[in-house]
Formats: structure tokens, sequence, C-alpha cells
């Protein structure tokens, strides 16, 4: 039995040497492999506020996890590793743009997927809530509503509070920034990470001040790289597997503390401790709940002296606050101050009592809170609530907030199987015309109240009595909008684009135009603001869609198979959740076919909202359709956002025309969009072709297509289809048409 014992043992020992033998060959094939493929250096960026992972030592130098485990990669592989640590936003920025190869510690969201490509995932991190501990009643994400919260700029904890409808969000830089700004008072919440938030809370002195109410949500770390990169992730994946058991174990000792490692004898001293003090604990555990019972109400009267105990909205002290906060800051170009006052609400009260009357209120203030932009939902007392909101607010936006504050009030109230309705009056102030701080704004609004109750109330008034006038305009324009949908008075004005070199007419672009009884023939530049802010440009731009797509498929059917229809789409209509069916309807239901279909978007709306669509944008280019940046040059003006999405054309606003070929700045920028346009394999139009000098320039620097009055103004359907038939004659002389605005939907 012991010579078999000691053969196994043999056995097992040379068994273990061939096993180690067989790593160590694989190990040294793998470096070989890195030496071969890899390239001669990486560049990895992450976070620059991030412990115990990333953050910046009191050296001013990177410390962490990270820093020594890519040094471990480095050491492994030989590929050099330079580690910038910097903000989240940024970093995000560096990868997208083509800065970086590799970028640390991000969590994989549906927002995100379209960009990067995600290594597997590496630790598990989780995120809470933190509140100012003199705020209470917070204990689930839909408590958030109402209230301002402080996120680190590019976290996914944006795309997080937004699906769940919180958009009162304020960004930071960084933690350290977030921090800073609960010492002033700036913000009392937060969405940060666990690991970070223990650590900034702590060093600054804000630990006793916040509280983590609950954990949002969890998510797991991933190494990412540019979608499609699979060459630097594999990379990446296969250095990290050289890193050993042993030495990521020293790494976590290292930077997430020691494991505790009870010995026989601690274990016997921690069970005598536990048995001594077991008649202290229930002592104890008495103290800490008094303790907590008394912390309690005290947090709960601290918090009644700024919110409403029925609604636990805002009061008066804290809306003025939040209101001088806004200003002092700027947070925005405008602040506007709603008063809503419930008409006739006393009866309300007396018909069905106060507890009905209550619970219309709260109803009241939740629907309030939906608001778009609302900086700040308050309730003043009785059937008085506010509203604020901040930003760059045109007279047209606040009209329009003060008209879906109308309806949503008077969309009435559900109580044991009847419909109670109520109808309200508004009194608006504005900042910085009517005053210069939150008390003074609040009594400029409590005037105008009174003014649009005295006038009959359910209706709104300004504290200035102009911009009444002005509101009212809008009002009119915008039910005169609501009856043109109805009474189909929109047509579609068709002006033709032409190839410099060909001279031929390849395609039009739809310009939308109001019939109206009272304004006559209204260009786009005066309603379409408005019907955006009113949410009528949904109906009016899918019209316009269904519209040019069946012209378009006429004009197919007609003989001309290669006219391009190109459409505007507004900022508002491209965002929408809904734009690739109703493209797809549009195509599908008038048989045009999607080569020929060209969506005309302008920079600014690319970008702001570039992730979240992105994945439509590749589906509609899927199809065939192509896709054109509207006046090139008079906003961001990208390069990086050129290389992000599907871009086939580039517009050169007609600004830029102006003064070719004679004048040198003009020249040169127009011939510098042009050479960038070619080089980057995209067509390019010029807008607003006016001369003929223009014309043979443009031809002659490489410009492809042009459209404007030398070549033909908008015209209609039947206009077009004779001109084109007369052989698209121009320069056009027919003296026929009137020089308007070209813009279409923007």
């Amino acid at each position: 039995m012991a010579a078999s014992a000691d053969a196994g043992e043999c056995h097992s020992e040379a068994g273990g040497r061939v096993l180690k033998a067989t790593v160590a060959l694989v190990l040294a094939v793998m470096a070989v492999a890195f030496a071969h493929a890899a390239p001669a250096s990486l560049r990895v960026v992450s976070d620059d506020n991030y412990p115990p992972y990333l953050f910046i030592g009191p050296d001013h130098q990177p410390r962490g996890y990270l820093v020594d485990e890519w040094k471990l990669w480095e050491k492994k592989t030989g590929v050099h590793v330079e580690l910038v640590p910097t903000d989240w936003a940024n970093a995000q920025s560096m990868l997208l743009d083509g800065q970086a190869d590799v970028i640390e510690m991000l969590f994989q969201t549906p927002e995100r997927a379209p960009l990067y490509d995600f290594s597997a995932p590496y630790a598990k991190v989780s995120v809470g809530i933190y509140v100012d501990t003199t705020i209470s009643g917070i204990d689930d994400v839909d408590a958030l509503r109402g209230f301002e919260v402080g996120v680190e700029r590019g976290d996914a904890c944006v795309e997080h509070l937004k699906e769940h409808g919180i958009s009162a969000i304020k960004l930071y830089r960084g933690y350290n920034e977030m921090i800073e700004a609960v010492h002033k008072r700036d913000v009392r919440i937060l969405c940060m990470d666990d690991y970070p938030a223990n650590y900034y809370l702590y060093k600054n002195g804000a630990d006793t001040e916040f509280k983590r109410v609950f954990e949002f949500y969890s998510g797991q770390f991933h190494r990412g790289v540019r979608k499609g990169d699979a060459a630097t992730l594999a990379l990446v994946d296969n250095g990290m597997r050289l890193i050993t058991r042993e030495e990521r174990d020293e790494l976590r000792r290292k930077w997430m503390g020691h494991p505790v490692n009870f010995t026989p004898y601690t274990q016997l001293f921690a069970y005598a401790l536990a048995v001594a003090g077991a008649a202290g604990i229930a002592l104890a555990i008495w103290v800490f709940t008094l303790r907590r019972a008394v912390e309690r109400r005290t947090r709960d009267l601290g918090f009644l002296v700024y919110h409403d105990p029925l609604t636990r909205l805002p009061n008066r002290a804290l809306l003025i606050d939040r209101i001088d906060q806004a200003i002092r800051h700027k947070e925005g170009a405008r602040l506007a101050l709603f008063l809503i006052g419930l008409d006739h609400f006393k009866r309300v009260n007396e018909s069905v009592g106060h507890e009905v009357g209550d619970q219309l209120i709260k109803d009241m203030a939740e629907r309030l809170l939906g608001i778009e932009q609302a900086h700040t939902v308050a309730r003043l007392g009785g059937d008085t609530l506010a509203v604020a909101l901040v930003g760059t607010l045109e007279t047209a936006t606040i009209t329009a907030a003060a008209e879906r504050m109308l309806r949503l009030v008077g969309k009435g109230f559900a109580w044991q199987g009847r419909t109670i309705f109520v109808s309200a009056s508004i009194g608006i102030s504005t900042w910085p015309a009517d005053g210069d701080d939150g008390a003074t704004l609040l009594k400029h609004a409590d005037a105008a109240l009174g003014l649009a109750k005295r006038e009959g109330r359910a209706r709104f008034r300004f504290y200035n009595t102009s911009l009444t006038s002005e509101a009212q305009g809008l009002l009119d324009l915008g039910e005169g909008l609501r009856r043109a949908l109805q009474r189909d008075q929109f047509l579609l004005l068709y002006q033709p684009q032409v190839d410099l070199r060909t001279g031929r007419v390849v395609g039009v672009e739809a310009l939308l135009r109001w019939r109206s009884d009272a304004y006559g023939l209204v260009s786009p530049d005066r309603f379409i603001p408005y019907a955006e802010e009113a949410g009528l440009i949904g109906a009016i731009g899918d019209w316009v869609l269904q519209e040019a797509c069946h012209r378009g498929a006429q004009w197919v059917r007609r003989g001309w198979s290669g006219l391009h229809m190109a459409v505007n789409l507004s900022p508002r209509q491209f965002g929408s959740f809904n734009l690739f069916e109703q493209v797809s309807d549009a195509l599908g239901s008038s048989g045009l076919p999607p080569h020929l279909l060209e969506l005309e978007i302008t920079e600014g709306s690319l970008l702001q909202h570039g992730p979240a669509v992105s994945s439509v944008l590749s589906r509609l280019r899927a199809l065939g359709l192509s896709f054109a940046i509207d006046d090139f040059g008079t906003g961001y003006s990208s390069l990086a956002y050129l290389n992000r999405f599907p871009i086939q054309v580039l517009k050169i606003d007609r600004s830029f025309l102006i003064g070719l070929p004679d004048d040198a700045r003009a020249v040169t920028l127009t011939s510098t969009i042009i050479a960038m346009a070619r080089n980057m394999n995209m067509r390019v139009l010029a807008e607003g072709v006016e001369t003929e000098a223009q014309w043979n320039f443009l031809r002659d620097a490489g410009c492809d297509c042009a459209q404007g009055w030398y070549i033909g103004p908008p015209m209609s359907a039947t206009q077009f289809e004779d001109w084109i038939s007369r052989g698209a004659p121009f320069p056009y002389s027919d003296g026929l048409y009137s020089q308007t605005s070209e813009n279409g939907i923007r």
C-alpha cells in the first residue's frame, strides 16, 4: 500500500510538472505572437477620479489598480502603454475621435452599443443615489421627480435617469467638482458609483452631510474600443490573460484591501467577545432605534421647512432659493416663472370634500412634473402651483409651455365613476426682463395671474403686456396651423438641383409653404419654430414626407427616373423615436425607390441626437437612403461627426457664396469645404447660386451640384413639370416668381 501511495504521489508530481511546463509553453508562444503582431504602443484613456482604480495622487501622478495592471500588461506583451487619465466625458470623446485606442471602466449600455465593442466584464460596480441629510422621502427613483440630480458628465447614470423620466440633471466634470457643488449648496442629490462616492465624500468632509438612500443600479466594468476594432480588442484581451492569478491577487490586496484571515485563536477571542457583549447589544439596539426615530423626526421637520407636506414639492421659500441660484449661476439665457391658480377650486372642496380636493392637487402636481425643461415645480399653498423653466427660451417656447399647462390641468380628474373638470389661470414673469431675483419674479407673476383671472380665467397673461400681445399672435398662429392640417392648406414647392459638369437636373429639394387665409403664402421660418414647440411638427413633417415621396414616385412613373427628392427634417422630427417607421411607411405607401430619397439634417440636430439615433440612421441607410448635412459651415463643422455618421452629401450654405468669385476669403472657405468633402468621398451641393460667375467658379473648383435662382426658383409641381419638359432652361428668366425664403422644414 505504501509503495502504491508513493507511486501515486510521484505520478501526481510528474503530472503537475507537465501541466506547468505546458502552461509556460503556451505563455511563451503567446508572448512570441505578441512580439510579431502587436503595435509599438497603445493609448489607454479613462476617468481620472475613480479610486481605487484610477485617480490622481498627492504628487499629481496617476495611481491605482489600473496603473499597476497596465504596467504588468506592458511588461508581459512588450507593447508600450500610454495611460491617459482625463475627465470621463473627454475620455469617451478621445476614443471615438481616434485619439485613443482603448477606454477603461466602461459600462455597457444600449446607447453605447452602436459606438463601442466591449471586452468581457472584469468587475461589478454598484451605483447609488446620495442625498443631502436634510432631505427625506427619497426612497426610489420616482421620488427624484422635481429634484435636480448631479451627475458626472458622460456617466451612464444620465442614460438611466432619462429612462425613468428624470430630466432635471446637472452635469459636472468630475466627482471633485460635484463635491464642491455640494459644499456650495448648488446640488442636493448625487448619482455616483459607490467606490468614488465613499472616497470623495469622506475626503472632502461631506460624508456627514450626505447619505446613500438606495442602490440605483449596478453594472460591470468593460474595456472598450471603437466599433469594429476587433484587432485591438483581441490584443488587449490576450495580454490580460498573460497576467497570472497570483499577480492579480497581489494587485487586489494592494488597492482593495487585505482579506481578513482569522486564526483559531482569534476566532475563539471573537466568540468570547460576542458572548461577553450579548447583554450590551440589546441596549445598543434600543438606543440606536431611539436615536434613529429622533433623527427621522428631525429630518421630517427639516424637510417641511422647504417643502409642501401634501405634494412634497418645494414650497415658496425653496422655489425662490432655486430661482436665485439659477440666476446667480446663469444656468440659461432666460428664466420663465409660471404661477398657476386653479379656477374656482373652492367649489370642488365644497361639493366633494377637502380629501378629494387634496388628491386633485396632488394629481395636478404630478402632471406638471412632466413639463419639458422644468427646473422646479412647487406648491405655494392652497390652489396655487408654480413651474420655473430655465434655458434658451423664446417667446414661442414659453407660450407653448403655457398652452400645455392649461391642457394638462383641463384634462379632468376621475373620482368615483365621475370626472371633475377644472381650469387654470396662469401668470408669467421672465428673467431678466421682469426682475433680478426670485422674490421679485414671484411678485410680478402673481400680478399677471390676477390679470388673467380678471379677464375671464382659463387663460394666461405675461407681466410684460407686450409679451402677452405677442403670445396671442402665436396662439392664433397655432390655431391656424391646426386648421391647415385639417383643411389641406400646406403645399410643397420644388427647387431644382443640377449637376455642374453636365447641366443635367439630378434632383429637387422639397420646400414647405402654408397657404393661409389670414397671412397668404407663409414661408416655414415663420411657423416651424412654433409648430415645434406646440407639438405640431410631427404631423406636419409626416405630411411633407408622404407628399414628397408620392410626388417623386409619380415622376418616376412618368419616366424621370433619375430625380432625387431631398426632404428637410426638423430637429424635433429628427429626434423622434418613430423616425424609421415614418420614413419606411412613406416609401412603402408611395412606391418611391429608397435610393431616390435624400434626408437633409442640420449639424446641430445631428450632434444633439447623435448617439441616440445613430442606429436609426444606419437602418435607414441600409434601405438605400442618403443623408445630406444642410447649411454646412454655419454650425459646428466637426470632422468627427462626419466620420461617425453615414453622410453622403454636404450642402454649402448660401452665405459662403456671397462675393464669389471675387472675395478671396469666400474662395478659400468654399474651396476648402469642397476639397475636404471630396477627400471623404462625399458629394458637394452649393445652395444659393445666383450668378453665372458663381456657377463657373463652383464647377471649376470641383463642386458636384448646385441649386439657386440662377438655375430655377421654388416651383409648384405643375410649374416644375412644365419647366423640365421645356428642357429645364436656365439661367431662369421667366420672371414669373418673386424671390422668397427657400427654407424648408429646419
